[in-house]
């Protein structure tokens, strides 16, 4: 026990010492996209990329998928109201700029939204899976056509079930022919859910406070873009800080609702990019595969759960063909924790806590975030499988070379 406060103790001296380093990749990244700074908050990106050909003689016969719940709403403390309580004000007191004016009406429509139902899917979330169903299908159309049977599991959460109905009602509307069958159950949640546990996150809570305090939110540009009068702003606002907190909380969630940037505009650069780092941060070291976590986040029952499910079911396609794709929905930590176990190059690697900080977590669990595994068969019998993250084709850090690997190799780097 003493050997291991000696080692964390060691390492936020370490991490510490380099928490005012600026990544520019990052940087760059949270400028073309503000919302990714909260890495899970993001709502849904289409980045196309290049296609690689599929080797001659292969045709595709299988796909193995897990996609993340659409859009939803957060869990604030208090419904968003504390800021939209010092807003309300404001704007009765004429103490608004321009851009605090449209703050307000963005704020207040959001908590309209929110109604009080935190984690509840928006519009927008069901439509993200929707769009990505309908690429799958026209990406694999051949595969798809027909009467094929599809297998649909879902994660209890209301969030998940909708997704999965979002998704597959949009095959479905493809080629109604389709037989898909839907099922949910805490049986299915041994292997499409899962997430940390409390010692992970005692063990990383030093860090992200040391994060946190080293970084307070630039109240003085914020208080200026939100009031004509800052110093009458801070009398009506009381304490700065908890203000401009309760504000960022709705501002990094406002995508999921169709809102554009503008309450993150409120906030600096820099606020924006220290989020990204701390977002970065805490869902690296608590779900992935870091240098000082990962051994524990691995070894915990639904990672394996879900390896063994994912070559059980290709398994049993290889071997009768009786299900052309096996769907499964559930949510971003456990998403994260198969991407890492998979060795999906830029999260497949092993990080250290330093190194965790400029990790670009958006491009792998937004909103809707999904893995897409298809499977490829030539006449011989020989099985090739293609990974796709957020519909981008993808390397392995455990394998060499790719997209294409062979099956009986990449099953082995699993198991």
């Amino acid at each position: 026990m003493k050997r291991h406060i000696l080692i964390i103790a060691c390492a936020l001296v370490s991490f510490i010492a380099l928490a005012q380093e600026k990544d520019e990749r990052l940087m760059a990244d949270i400028l073309e996209n503000p919302f990714r700074c909260s890495v899970v908050l993001d709502p849904y990106e289409l980045i196309p990329t290049a296609e690689t050909p599929v080797p001659k003689g292969y045709k595709p016969f299988y796909i193995s998928h897990y996609g993340r719940h659409g859009s939803r709403s957060d869990w604030p403390a208090d419904g968003y109201r504390g800021a939209l309580d010092v807003f309300t004000r404001a704007h009765n007191a004429g103490l608004l700029t321009p851009q605090g004016e449209k703050a307000f009406e963005m704020i207040a429509e959001i908590v309209l939204r929110y109604d009080d139902m935190g984690g509840r899917l928006t519009p927008l979330g069901a439509v993200e899976h929707q769009g990505i169903a309908h690429r799958m299908f026209l990406r694999n159309k051949k595969l798809l056509s027909g009467s094929k049977r599809i297998r649909a599991v879902s994660s209890t959460s209301q969030r998940c079930i909708i997704s999965m109905t979002g998704f597959t009602s949009e095959l479905r509307a493809l080629n109604p022919k389709l037989q898909i069958g839907w099922d949910t159950g805490e049986k299915m949640m041994r292997y499409v859910s899962g997430g940390d546990t409390p010692d992970i996150r005692e063990d990383t809570e030093p860090f992200l406070r040391a994060h946190a305090e080293a970084h307070p939110l630039d109240t003085a540009t914020f208080m200026a873009n939100v009031f004509t009068d800052p110093e009458a702003g801070r009398a009506l606002a009381g304490s700065e800080q908890d203000f401009a907190k309760r504000t960022f909380e709705v501002a990094i969630a406002s995508g999921a609702y169709e809102m554009d940037d503008t309450l993150l505009r409120l906030f600096s650069t820099d606020d924006i990019y220290w989020h990204a780092e701390y977002s970065a941060m805490i869902l690296y070291l608590r779900e992935c595969n870091s240098v000082e976590f990962g051994d524990r986040r691995m070894s915990l029952p639904e990672v394996p759960a879900i390896m063994k499910d994912i070559i059980d079911k290709a398994e049993e396609a290889i071997s009768t063909g009786k299900y052309v794709a096996d769907l499964r929905f559930g949510h971003d930590t456990h998403l994260l924790a198969i991407l890492a176990r998979l060795g999906i190059e830029g999260i497949g690697e092993r990080l250290t806590i330093e190194q965790s900080a400029h990790w670009r977590g958006w491009m792998f669990s937004p909103f809707a975030g999904n893995l897409q595994m298809v499977f490829y068969r030539n006449k011989a019998g020989d099985v090739l499988v293609k990974l796709y993250v957020n519909e981008r084709e993808v390397r392995l850090v455990t394998l060499p070379g790719g997209p294409y690997y062979r099956w009986e190799d990449f099953k082995k780097t699993i198991m």
